[in-house]
């Protein structure tokens, strides 16, 4: 079935993400009610909590789900629907050093290879989310990191990744913006609705069996007498085995959770649908980029031919008018062909960012883990962190995990770390 958007008056206020207009409706799920038992229980209906429990009940194991409020509610369905098959702050040889060569190697192999994950997954189940697999690129601004990323794309290539680097010339044709000067390209990423994206992971799980409760925030999570007691408003779940997938929400679950991330808070927003001459000159080949410049910038096209952006919050731009303003000098700034952009949609997203900058799983005890995978690239390493995660809980085997569990450590003065992100986007805008 395909949805179509809804006319509707320009906002001049923040709205919903514009996946909702084009999702589908979502699954049935109840409110949890009365008591449960079941091996595993996973707090969190995005990306990670639903692919864990999807491959949970694919491989017949007893799997239990609780969401505090709709699936894709919360980092997921606030995010820009990339799929980016690539490290933030690595490359397949510098993360050696970190890891170590084995840890490293299994890592790169990992995230290299969670975009082809993404789309083998969604056409195994028939999901509709208007998936895009037509590539990811990182554009480099300077000449200097031009050359960089020709050795990147030697590193990723190397190891039998689709990588390549495209000169300066191909890159302002791909993007119809002239400030590139080259471009890393992963051939196997791309974009979708990611809100649809969990909603039809949604539905798959339910298919094979995954009880999944919406509208069923914990009021209360304790180990007693050997299982995990789970208490909502009106139900209570008895497990053996407990996941935590709730991003930033982990850390009001478990004590242990507290002061692990930081949250880095953006603006998601939409054009209003590209006219033909705008869609023959950006990114005419489809496609999605996040640029390297310090005050990152980030497109891509969906299905009704919005162009989907985004810019961090900072401390220079404030209201709702200004932050309008700010989503039309970002799209004037980069897109020529844009002298007076529109924006159909304006809403707010957040990633939750590790310190390290890399997936993360933690080691709870008591039978417990938390994934802990966003820093802005969720849906990739989301999806194959949940798979993973499913095929350890099956077969008990911890070598099925390319992330090494580890004990969870607080960032050191946590409150001051979590205003850095705002604040060093702030200095980023001032020299843009």
């Amino acid at each position: 079935m395909k949805h179509q958007t809804i006319p509707r008056q320009r906002p001049n206020t923040l709205t919903s993400p514009v996946w909702a207009v084009n999702a589908g409706p979502a699954p049935r799920a109840d409110v949890l009610s009365g008591t449960h038992e079941t091996d595993v229980l996973v707090i969190g209906g995005g990306i990670a909590g639903m692919t864990t429990a999807l491959h949970l009940a694919e491989k017949g194991v007893d799997v239990l789900l609780v969401e505090a409020q709709q699936f894709g509610d919360g980092a997921t369905g606030q995010s820009g629907g990339i799929v980016a098959p690539d490290y933030i702050r690595h490359t397949p040889e510098t993360i050696q050093p970190v890891l170590g060569e084995d840890a490293g190697d299994r890592l790169t192999a990992m995230i290299g290879g969670s975009g082809r994950h993404v789309f083998d997954l969604i056409h195994r189940h028939g999901i509709e989310c208007d998936a895009r697999q037509d590539g990811f690129y990182t554009p480099a601004h300077t000449d200097a990191l031009a050359a960089q990323q020709q050795d990147y794309a030697r590193q990723w290539s190397s190891r039998g990744h689709k990588v390549s680097f495209i000169d300066a010339a191909h890159a302002r044709r791909f993007f119809g913006a002239e400030r590139y000067c080259g471009a890393l390209r992963f051939e196997e990423g791309g974009g979708l609705n990611p809100l649809a994206f969990v909603r039809g992971l949604a539905r798959a799980a339910q298919r094979n069996g995954a009880r999944l409760h919406a509208g069923s925030p914990v009021t209360r999570l304790e180990r007693k007498d050997g299982y995990w007691l789970c208490r909502t408003p009106i139900g209570t779940v008895r497990a053996q085995r407990l996941v935590l997938a709730a991003n930033g929400g982990n850390a009001a679950l478990h004590p242990a959770m507290r002061r692990t991330s930081l949250p880095l808070h953006v603006f998601q927003f939409a054009s209003m649908p590209l006219d033909a001459a705008q869609r023959q000159t950006i990114l005419p080949r489809g496609g999605a980029f996040t640029d390297k410049v310090p005050y990152l910038f980030t497109a891509r096209l969906d299905g009704l031919g919005h162009l989907i952006s985004a810019f961090p919050m900072s401390f220079m731009v404030n209201g709702d008018a200004g932050y309008y303003r700010e989503a039309r000098r970002r799209l004037k700034q980069h897109f020529g062909v844009m002298p007076e952009p529109e924006i159909d949609y304006l809403w707010r997203g957040l990633a939750w960012v590790n310190t390290s900058f890399l997936p993360e799983i933690y080691d709870l005890g008591d039978q417990a883990i938390a994934i802990q995978a966003c820093n802005g690239r969720g849906i990739a390493t989301n999806t194959v962190i949940g798979s993973e995660v499913a095929t350890m809980l099956a077969t008990g085997d911890r070598d099925a995990l390319s992330v090494r569990p580890r004990a969870p450590q607080p960032v050191r003065f946590h409150a001051g770390a979590a205003l850095l992100p705002r604040l060093l986007m702030s200095l980023a805008y001032l020299t843009n």
